[in-house]
This record gives C-alpha cells, sequence and structure tokens, in this order.
C-alpha cells in the first residue's frame, strides 16, 4: 500500500487510478483464462487473442507478451474442424506470438519463443496435388489445409521472426536462429539458420560445446 501512495505522490491519483484498475483488470482476466484452461500461473499480455480454448492443452506458468494470437480453428467457411494445440509446463512467448492450428499443434515443456513469430500447421488452399486451389479465388475464401501436425520439443529456443510451417518437427534442446523458415526435421540440440532452416552446430555432450558442423 505504501508503494501506491509513493505513486500517487509521484504521478497524481487522475493518472494512478486508471493504471490500477487496467492492472487489476488484468489480473482478473488471466485468473478466468487460467481456471478455464486448468493452466495455474498462466500469465498473458495486453491485446492478445485466444480462441477455441476448449480445444487446447496448456500446461503450469505459461507466459506470453502483447499481442499474443493463440487459435485452435474449430470451423471455417463452413467446415468443421478438430485441433489440438497443447502446449507444455513453463512456455514462454514474447510479443506478437502468432500460433494457429487445425490439425495438431505440440511445445514442449521449457520452450521460449522469441517476438514475431508464426507457428502453424496449414495454409489457406491446396498448392500441391490434386484439387488445387487457383489464383482466381480469394485467398481468405480458400479452405484451409494441412500437410502435416507440428511437434516442438523440450527446451527449443526459437529467435525472432521464424515462422514455423506444417509438417516441422523440432527435437529438444535445438535452437532457430532469427528470421528462420522450420518445414521440416531438426534434429535434438542443433542449431539451424536460414530460408530454409539449415544446421550450423550441434551440442556435443562430451565436450559440453556447441560445435560447428563441417
Amino acid at each position: 500500500m505504501s508503494r501506491v501512495f509513493e505513486l500517487a505522490r509521484e504521478d497524481g491519483w487522475a493518472q494512478l487510478l486508471p493504471r490500477l484498475a487496467r492492472a487489476a483488470a488484468h489480473r482478473f482476466r488471466d485468473s478466468f483464462t487460467a481456471r478455464k484452461l486448468r493452466a495455474p500461473g498462466f500469465r498473458n499480455g495486453r491485446h492478445p487473442h485466444l480462441s477455441g480454448l476448449s480445444h487446447m492443452r496448456i500446461g503450469r506458468n505459461f507466459s506470453a507478451g502483447d499481442s499474443l494470437w493463440l487459435e485452435a480453428v474449430v470451423e471455417y467457411a463452413g467446415e468443421r474442424l478438430s485441433p489440438v494445440l497443447t502446449l507444455g509446463d513453463e512456455v514462454s512467448f514474447s510479443d506478437n506470438v502468432h500460433i494457429t492450428c487445425i490439425n495438431s499443434i505440440t511445445i514442449g515443456s521449457g520452450t521460449l519463443i522469441g517476438s514475431r513469430v508464426i507457428v502453424t500447421d496449414h495454409s489457406h488452399g491446396v498448392y500441391r496435388g490434386e484439387g488445387q486451389s487457383g489464383p482466381d479465388t480469394v485467398p481468405s475464401k480458400r479452405r484451409l489445409h494441412s500437410t502435416g501436425v507440428v511437434l516442438i520439443g523440450r527446451n527449443v529456443w526459437i529467435g525472432d521472426g521464424v515462422a514455423v510451417l506444417a509438417g516441422a518437427t523440432i527435437g529438444d534442446g535445438a535452437i532457430i536462429g532469427a528470421n528462420s523458415v522450420v518445414t521440416g526435421m531438426v534434429p535434438a540440440g542443433t542449431v539451424v539458420v536460414g530460408t530454409p532452416a539449415r544446421p550450423v552446430r550441434r551440442w556435443n555432450e562430451t565436450s559440453r560445446a556447441w560445435e560447428p558442423i563441417a
């Protein structure tokens, strides 16, 4: 309480009271979401978009920065979908993380995701095989199509600006360099960079060091 009066002296009650009201509303929102998801310790930033909560499983002590987009899409353009979005314990997101699922996305415990990252298991339209989507159809009206699940292991670090796309598998302890695009398999304990992401270093348990890949 003494801190409140100290802030009031510095900023004035007219500025402090709206801040206190926003903080209280923020705590109430996080508490409500934590109960609904059965995710103790759930913490979220400003301006989140959460959709399809009944199709999500979120572990303990999840935290996210501002403008989180966390979506399990259950219906699109009249088509019913059955997404499964799973986050382990102690998962942490920075600002502007976009996770959208129509099939299955799993993010393991302890994973850290930087800002402006997208993780998705689908695209707007079909672009291989039969029944491909043509350019005469507005992209937003093309049916959602998944070419595979996304599996991200434990203790993975994903840098800023990364795209993890349908069919990607990232092994435990891997590091994804900033602005990389991941579409396939990243082995455990490997550093990858680039578009598409390619391995540049690998953890050596004997030397306890990240060693360059020749």
